[in-house]
């Protein structure tokens, strides 16, 4: 079997987004992020290769609940690095910024004490990237949308049922709230992603990684970017 495996030095001069997870059934809810001066952010670990299969070493993890599709407890016991998770607080790593919000995994109603998911976003090379877990509302309120801010790239769900997702639109109501220029599936499924790109833009399907930059994005058309996670390790 052909090893392949995410990049950890960028080389790009841009901002890279990798999928890491080794799962079979949720391969695209796990990201490396690394910024264009090499700062290495993982989001939502789950599945998670071990050291010596990828000896990833971040600067920092964010993890927006504790479900295991979205948390990897052993991989996060051997870091030594910034954990934050399920946390609403703002840091920064290097050359990146992070802050996080409050939001709710199912229905309308949000524990702002003890949040059952938190949206978590980078600032990084001069773009805004969110990771909204597995956020289940039907609508973005007010306040998280004036919180969050204008948002370039959403890591979203579009075919979770247990957040309600599944067979309802209200994942693409959030987007259409939120107004990302580049979207990327996290929970998706073929058909979720297809009635994605048919409701919000263009399609592309890259394998595993994507690099992109403000540059990238000048054109101001949204696109749907599948990642498609064939990692072997």
């Amino acid at each position: 079997m052909t090893k392949k495996v995410p990049i950890l030095k960028n080389e790009t001069g841009k901002t890279i987004i990798q999928t890491v997870s080794k799962s079979s059934s949720t391969p695209t809810n796990s990201f490396i992020i690394i910024s264009s001066s090499g700062t290495v952010i993982v989001t939502d670990p789950t599945s998670m290769p071990t050291q010596e299969e990828l000896d990833l070493n971040p600067d920092a993890v964010v993890i927006t609940h504790s479900h295991s599709d979205h948390i990897d407890p052993k991989f996060i016991e051997t870091l030594k690095c910034k954990k934050s998770i399920g946390t609403v607080e703002r840091f920064d790593v290097k050359d990146i910024h992070i802050y996080s919000i409050p939001s709710s995994h199912r229905g309308n109603i949000i524990n702002y004490n003890n949040p059952n998911n938190v949206i978590y976003v980078l600032e990084v090379d001069g773009l805004k990237i969110a990771h909204m877990g597995d956020i289940g509302q039907d609508h973005m309120t007010i306040k998280q949308i004036e919180s969050l801010g204008k948002i370039d790239i959403a890591l979203m769900q579009f075919s979770n049922p247990f957040s309600g997702m599944f067979n309802s639109d209200k994942g693409y109501t959030l987007i259409e709230e939120i107004k990302p220029q580049l979207i990327i599936p996290t929970h998706s499924n073929p058909r979720s992603t297809r009635k994605i790109a048919k409701i919000l833009g263009k399609l592309e399907i890259v394998e595993n990684f994507l690099s992109v930059n403000t540059e990238s994005l000048k054109d101001k058309n949204r696109r749907v970017v599948w990642m498609k996670n064939t990692l072997k390790y």
